[in-house]
């Protein structure tokens, strides 16, 4: 899910003005989009009394309607609106206006912020999982809060997810790329929304707002190596002051770190994030995960493994996730790949309802249209 970022108001602006904005034709829309189709068998523990199903067919799909034209000039004026490929609460994904020129792009609207979309993290030879923001994670993990997803690992910046929002990129110049993003609220969920009728309510406690986030990378091929490094960091600001789960809240503060080296058909890559989850005190998510992939030819083969702790204050408990795993893909053809490996997850609490071991195989079938 790499792209590449946005601009500011002013510089769209400018852009729109630099020479005649007409456009050489009428925005025309096209379709693209995923889809993944997976059976598992799944043996894990049971909590606090309760049986998980050993074998199960899941899905995950998106469908994108996309558009794009040129002004007279040069200015690109794009729209991306995702379906999301079967019945769910949140059932048009991100959502949004982009405006791309010689001086970047700028996105508005429903859309990842700037950290998330330039992040770097472990590879993965399964489409659909891997050890960092999995669309499976093939496990119940009972109270276990030491995911970052949900319930599963991860080491990207999402905690603005598809909220409405303003994002900037700067061109990337000698391999170097910044992205900025700005969250008014995410009052309005996180899910992607209109907002179009009446105004935000204000001063919540534990709440936060005017949520700024920074992304950088860099991209470059050094002789037989392709490197990619990236960094980022989110710094939201309490509404009001309060408590989240009875801990006292606080500004929410996350950063992250992220490393790819391609050589000779290997992908080596690793990445880290500590998130202060908007509390007082020591109750940070910490995670770092890394990953090894081979390709050659239509086959695809690697291994990955994740560690994320959670700490907690108040007798609460302090919860940790190890997530292994190893897997391959062959691409059946353009498009098309056929894909199978195993899972392990070892979660340990200080509580027994956070405890869980499971082993997870998995083959299935991914599509990119």
């Amino acid at each position: 899910m790499k792209k590449i970022l946005i601009g500011t108001t002013a510089l769209v602006a400018v852009g729109l003005v630099a020479g005649q904005a007409s456009a050489a034709e009428k925005i025309k829309l096209g379709l693209g989009g995923y889809y993944q189709s997976f059976f598992k068998i799944t043996d894990q523990d049971q909590v606090n009394g309760v049986d998980y199903r050993s074998d199960e067919m899941v899905q995950e799909g998106e469908i994108h309607f996309l558009g794009e034209t040129v002004l007279d000039n040069g200015l690109k004026v794009g729209v991306q609106v995702q379906l999301e490929g079967y019945t769910t609460g949140d059932q048009i994904d991100e959502h949004y206006v982009y405006f791309d020129g010689s001086w970047g792009r700028v996105l508005l609207g429903a859309e990842n912020s700037a950290p998330y979309l330039m992040h770097y993290a472990a590879p993965s030879a399964i489409a659909g999982h891997g050890v960092s923001s999995p669309n499976f994670f093939n496990f119940s993990t009972g109270t276990n809060l030491a995911g970052r997803v949900g319930q599963a690992p991860s080491t990207l910046i999402n905690n603005t997810s598809d909220a409405n929002k303003l994002t900037y990129f700067t061109p990337r110049m000698a391999g170097f790329q910044l992205g900025l993003s700005y969250t008014p609220s995410v009052a309005g969920g996180t899910g992607g929304s209109s907002g179009s009728y009446g105004n935000l309510t204000d001063n919540v406690p534990g709440r936060q707002e005017q949520i700024v986030e920074v992304g950088v990378n860099y991209v470059n091929k050094l002789g037989p190596v392709d490197l990619a490094v990236s960094g980022g960091y989110l710094k939201g600001s309490l509404e009001a002051d309060g408590l989240v789960g009875g801990i006292q809240a606080d500004d929410l503060q996350v950063w992250s770190l992220g490393l790819n080296v391609g050589f000779s058909g290997f992908t080596f890559g690793g990445s880290y994030v500590n998130d202060n989850r908007g509390l007082e005190g020591n109750n940070d998510i910490t995670g770092w995960d890394v990953g090894l992939v081979y390709a050659f030819g239509p086959y695809k083969v690697g291994a990955a493994y994740a560690n994320h702790q959670r700490e907690f204050d108040g007798g609460r408990g302090d919860d940790e996730i190890k997530f292994y795993e190893i897997g391959g893909q062959y691409a059946m053809g353009p498009g098309i790949s056929l894909n199978a490996g195993v899972q392990f997850l070892d979660a340990d609490s200080d509580f027994a309802s956070g405890r869980q071991d499971g082993t997870s195989f998995l083959i299935g079938t991914a599509l990119s249209f």
